[in-house]
């Protein structure tokens, strides 16, 4: 059901604003996370993403596998609407809100919580779903290059030691 979902959410993200040209890109990401644990332990952990997205004057829509070393690999789905363009036409510096939907799984050997090793099988789900919204900006660098800051945060489901994560993000998209 939630993989239907997950999908079902992938292809209409990808048909939105079929009105305007879409501009296909591939890039590459670099994150810091904080990453918040139920008992309120925090760490902070670097993470790397390669996406496929599409981006129309309006909208942009971006698939994404990410890792970070010694935490989780996933999956998401960011759909960003672009603002402030009918005040200041296309600018080189564009504002966007967006929101996210993704799946993760997390290494079980790296729960960091602070318990007895022979406890860690309490939390039997190392798999999980995550929500959330991101703002940032978009700097285009070339015609065919763009710089992504951006601020996100995520609140995760189904993992009874992980509570959100958040942190920026650096992206560089190549558009083709």
């Amino acid at each position: 059901m939630s993989k239907a979902f997950f999908l079902s959410l992938l292809f209409t993200s990808l048909l939105f604003g079929q009105n305007d040209k879409d501009y296909p890109f591939i890039g590459l990401s670099i994150s810091a996370q904080n990453i918040n644990t139920d008992p309120g332990d925090a760490s902070s952990e670097g993470g790397i993403a390669l996406s496929y997205g599409q981006q129309s004057l309006d909208w942009r829509t971006i698939f994404a596998l990410d890792y970070t070393q010694d935490s989780y690999f996933g999956a998401h789905v960011e759909i960003d609407k672009i603002l402030l363009d009918n005040m200041f036409g296309t600018a080189k510096l564009r504002p966007y809100l967006g929101a996210v939907v993704g799946y993760m799984s997390y290494d079980d050997s790296n729960i960091p919580v602070n318990i007895d090793p022979e406890d860690r099988e309490l939390f039997e789900e190392t798999n999980g779903f995550y929500f959330g919204a991101n703002f940032g900006f978009i700097i285009y660098a070339t015609d065919n290059v763009d710089i992504d800051l951006s601020y996100h945060y995520y609140s995760v489901q189904n993992l009874d030691f992980l509570d959100d994560l958040h942190g920026g993000t650096l992206a560089m998209h190549y558009f083709f």
